[in-house]
């Protein structure tokens, strides 16, 4: 015998999922709505993340690092692994 209210309950197609409200006015709500619109503008994330023509990824890469070092972003011990391959690329 199965119950129909538990059926209800842990129905997969229906799941309680809150929706966030944020006081209009509040920096939270207009980060909130700057978030959505650019979600559903369609953009696509490949092009903006598409190395521009003519650019090397080992340059972009050595920009990175020096930027990441030069503000300590990462500490050095993170950065320890990558120490062999950034050696022979950045020096």
């Amino acid at each position: 015998m199965s119950n129909p209210f538990l059926k209800q309950v842990f129905n997969k197609d229906k799941t309680f999922r809150p929706k966030r409200k944020f006081e209009p006015g509040t920096q939270r709500f207009e980060l909130h709505k700057k978030a959505q619109a650019s979600l559903n503008a369609g953009l696509d994330l490949r092009l903006a993340v598409q190395l521009p023509p003519g650019e090397d990824l080992n340059t972009c890469y050595k920009h990175f690092y020096y930027f990441v070092k030069e503000f300590g972003l990462i500490d050095t011990k993170e950065l320890e692994p990558l120490k062999e391959m950034t050696a022979r690329m950045c020096h």
